[in-house]
């Protein structure tokens, strides 16, 4: 392989490198931008569950469809009901009090996994036009591009040992020395 062929590979590689990173780092940017529209219909979905809850304990507490249980099974089935009533409000008011920084921090903690991928399978992205929403994909951006450095530099180190390894000679052939033709 001469020079100027050694020369025009490592230049494509370079721009497939470049190719490959702007790529990650572009669909971590969107994937990242719709992170606060997720959040918002898990909020929406939350809030549901919350008054759902709410209404249920109200009724049975007033006595309506339960007449047939009796006393403790009623008594299990009212503290029951006020756990996850304000298990879910405290969850929901927690989300909606954190600043938008450490609003996914706060998800993460007090999320509840069948609203979640409720949420998920019902979830319809959105254009992040917000301010929000665009710190959050240039986030998205730069994680993006720094997990993909991280994945490339052990395969980086293994190919520049190689080329070390590899005797000066073989690696370059200089245009002016006659090579053997059939």
């Amino acid at each position: 392989m001469n020079i100027l062929t050694a020369t025009r590979m490592r230049w494509t590689l370079r721009k497939c490198d470049s190719l490959l990173g702007t790529i990650l780092a572009a669909v971590a940017g969107v994937c990242f931008a719709q992170l606060p529209a997720f959040l918002q219909q898990y909020l929406q979905r939350l809030g549901g569950h919350v008054d759902e809850a709410r209404l249920s304990l109200s009724q049975i507490t007033a006595g309506a469809q339960v007449s047939t249980l009796d006393a403790p099974t009623l008594q299990a089935l009212t503290v029951s009901l006020e756990q996850r009533a304000s298990a879910l409000a405290a969850g929901e008011q927690a989300i909606n009090g954190a600043s938008a920084s450490l609003r996914p921090l706060v998800f993460l903690r007090e999320f509840d996994m069948d609203i979640a991928a409720a949420t998920l399978r019902a979830f319809e992205p959105a254009v992040p036009l917000s301010i929000t929403g665009l710190v959050y994909a240039l986030v998205g951006i730069v994680a993006g591009w720094l997990f993909y450095e991280l994945i490339k530099a052990p395969i980086g180190a293994v190919a520049r040992r190689r080329r070390r390894v590899r005797p000066i000679a073989k690696r370059i052939e200089p245009s002016w020395v006659p090579t053997k033709r059939s």
